[in-house]
């Protein structure tokens, strides 16, 4: 009796994925006078992302975030963009999908 093991891509991508962390980095700009970052903060939490470091510096007469994220995929990243740029037609928005290699 033999007995064969199927084989499936999956493997082999579950087997990648365990050698990397995907991480999405937010860049936002917005006003000064614009209270978001509570909404920030709940927009967030409704992702389910793991908030890695949020940085908000001021310049000028506008805040800048950076907002490092992890435990969501690509296109999780995407609507989180969009989601923040509804909040304001003044906020702008940049996101870096970054992969880190190892542990």
């Amino acid at each position: 009796m033999s007995i064969q093991a199927s084989y499936t891509p999956a493997q082999d991508l579950s087997a990648w994925r365990d050698q990397f962390r995907l991480t999405h980095t937010f860049h936002l700009s917005l006003g000064a006078n614009e209270p978001v970052a509570g909404q920030l903060d709940s927009i967030l939490k409704n992702s389910n992302a793991t908030i890695e470091k949020w940085v908000i510096s001021r310049r000028g007469g506008h805040y800048d975030h950076c907002i490092t994220v992890e435990g969501i995929g690509d296109e999780s990243a995407r609507e989180l963009r969009k989601e923040f740029a509804s909040l304001n037609g003044e906020i702008k928005v940049h996101v870096e999908h970054m992969v880190h290699f190892g542990n």
